[in-house]
């Protein structure tokens, strides 16, 4: 039988998150609100539990084969990274690749904060400069690639609510505070921390068709400075046709059916 565990008041208002927005983003209010109930503490007391070190080897004995210049860390002050790694999909052995690869340039919120009801927008975010960029020219889709001479890290597709960045970032008040919080906290207190960070979240991200498809995707392209052939080009694509094509997770396909 799994013991009841005691619920931890916690104080989580650092003040303002982004300094130049002058408000407190959505999901940062959203935590300070937070209360969760024994099944969310026990699945965070089961996680921080289970919870197993990873370690990325930087010199493998058999280099990768399809090797890229330039660094494996995209924008190291998004909030997530005060826990996790810059490639944080790992469990799903079919598509994780995938996902790792959007993690250069789609926000963790983007998939995982989706309140619901309320209307968000999405843009590009410049985790260094701390400011939304224009998106002209970041897709870079159909064109001949130079791998030494990358898109630039930092600049995410990010959600906005009411004109204002809806995440918090690692170096600003809130995620400095979580951080100095999660620190000096044991165990037992880390529980409640944890669960009241990840109750404004989805666990799973949206299917590849919300987004990978002409009626009323997740994001809007061409708002976000997609050409019309890269928006079609992204609407089309082929891989997240093969992945919709599963309806289970065991399920499996045919090299005949991934050739239809």
């Amino acid at each position: 039988m799994k013991r009841p565990i005691p619920w931890l008041a916690l104080t989580l208002s650092f003040g303002t998150a982004l300094s130049w927005a002058g408000a407190t983003p959505l999901y940062q209010q959203q935590v300070e609100q937070a209360r969760p109930d024994q099944q969310a503490l026990q699945h965070s007391a089961e996680k921080l539990r289970d919870q197993q070190k990873i370690e990325i080897q930087e010199k493998l004995l058999i280099p990768p084969f399809h090797k890229q210049d330039g660094e494996l860390e995209t924008a190291p002050s998004a909030f997530c990274r005060n826990c996790h790694g810059p490639l944080p999909h790992s469990k799903q052995v079919r598509s994780r690749a995938f996902m790792n690869m959007h993690v250069r340039f789609i926000a963790c919120e983007t998939c995982h904060f989706r309140p619901k009801d309320t209307p968000l927008q999405y843009r590009w975010y410049d985790y260094d400069k701390h400011q939304p960029v224009a998106g002209k020219g970041l897709f870079r889709l159909g064109q001949k690639l130079d791998n030494g001479k990358q898109r630039p890290a930092n600049p995410k597709i990010a959600p906005f609510y009411q004109d204002q960045p809806a995440f918090a970032v690692k170096d600003d008040n809130f995620g400095r505070g979580i951080a100095e919080q999660w620190k000096n906290a044991s165990l037992e207190d880390k529980i409640p921390l944890r669960a009241k960070t990840h109750l404004p979240l989805e666990k799973k991200g949206p299917a590849c068709g919300d987004c990978h498809n002409s009626e009323k995707g997740l994001l809007n392209l061409p708002e976000l400075g997609a050409t019309p052939a890269e928006t079609q080009a992204m609407q089309k694509h082929v891989i997240p046709q093969f992945f919709g094509r599963y309806e289970k997770d065991d399920q499996r396909i045919t090299i005949r059916e991934m050739l239809r």
